[in-house]
């Protein structure tokens, strides 16, 4: 069955304006969309595009459309449009079959998947019907994986560890590595043997080169449906819970916890042994020292309420300002003249 905009619109719970029978085989941004395709604007600097969209539908919350263009109005056009396109362009999925040059153990179990070349998988290990793994994935001694998950290529699970149904690991990424335990000792660092292991749960999405380490002793878990972005660290021992969302460079140290619903953007911290409340948000390069209550919005390092940090960040813009309004209040007044401090001409 065709794509129509009222196909769509019915799909996405939207209000739809113009003609339904539409029809829709792709998807574009609102400048190079043609009348065939979809596109979204989810307002800001895509609404100066959207008078001159060449687009079949848009899908919008507000703004204008041209004649001729069916506008589907949404409460969350970047939502409707992650929807939409996944059914209008479903992601490729090969056919469940396994590449001579793989190497799969004899007790390993592979149960209707679809294995790429050069993959290996250790002994005990079970991978899950409609798994995909592409080139070079590695699977470890006794490791889990569920159904229909997606494996990256070079991409690794390490042994004990499990995936639920419906994970995918970007290139390169690397679950159950060892966490960075080690004591200095006389003689030099002592390695403190890493015994646990590393838990996604379903649904869970983890990007390129990212790092779930196992924990020493018990495990180290991601919550179902949350998602990791490419170059994260989430080290030994961690639990995050559902829907959490880290963006590139975040990092989370040992034995922290994550409540549900946390977002936290790039290069983000959080210090060992902290708890984060559910529906934390942590504003770019925000760091934080100490536990978060839950629906916190922090800044800056070490963090702090949103607020209070732009209050600050807006403050500091002044303070080259006021130095000369002071230094101009000495001249007037013969005042021996304060320390030297930077004017913010360099």
């Amino acid at each position: 069955m065709g794509w129509t905009a009222g196909r769509i619109a019915t799909l996405v719970g939207g209000a739809l304006e113009g003609d339904p029978e539409r029809e829709i085989t792709g998807v574009n941004t609102l400048e190079r969309a043609g009348p065939s395709e979809m596109a979204f604007c989810a307002g800001g600097r895509w609404l100066r595009a959207l008078p001159t969209t060449r687009a079949g539908v848009v899908l919008t919350r507000g703004g204008p459309v041209p004649a001729g263009t069916v506008a589907i109005r949404v409460r969350d056009p970047r939502l409707a449009y992650a929807q939409a396109a996944a059914e209008i362009l479903p992601l490729y999925w090969p056919p469940m079959e396994v590449h001579p040059t793989a190497v799969i153990h004899p007790t390993a179990q592979v149960d209707g998947a679809a294995i790429g070349a050069w993959c290996v998988i250790e002994a005990g290990a079970r991978v899950g019907r409609g798994s995909w793994l592409m080139a070079q994935a590695y699977v470890g001694h006794d490791a889990q994986l569920g159904e229909a998950c997606r494996i990256g290529p070079g991409a690794v699970v390490m042994q004990g560890c499990v995936l639920g149904d419906r994970v995918w690991l970007g290139p390169g990424a690397v679950i159950g590595a060892d966490g960075f335990g080690h004591v200095l000792g006389p003689g030099g660092p002592v390695r403190v043997p890493q015994l646990g292991i590393a838990v996604l749960e379903d649904d869970v999405h983890v990007g390129a080169n990212a790092c779930v380490d196992r924990a020493a002793l018990d495990e180290t878990r991601v919550g179902r449906g949350s998602r990791l972005d490419n170059l994260v660290q989430v080290a030994h021992g961690v639990r995050i819970g559902a829907e959490c969302m880290l963006a590139a460079f975040a990092g989370v140290a040992g034995g922290a916890k994550l409540g549900n619903r946390v977002v936290m953007a790039g290069r983000t911290a959080v210090v060992d042994h902290i708890e984060v409340g559910d529906g934390a948000v942590f504003a770019g390069l925000a760091s934080a020292a100490k536990d978060v209550p839950p629906g916190a919005r922090i800044g800056g390092s070490p963090a702090r309420s949103y607020k209070r940090w732009l209050r600050e960040m807006a403050a500091l813009r002044r303070l080259p300002d006021l130095i000369r309004q002071v230094r101009r209040i000495e001249d007037r007044l013969e005042l021996p003249p304060g320390p030297e401090v930077g004017d913010g001409s360099d």
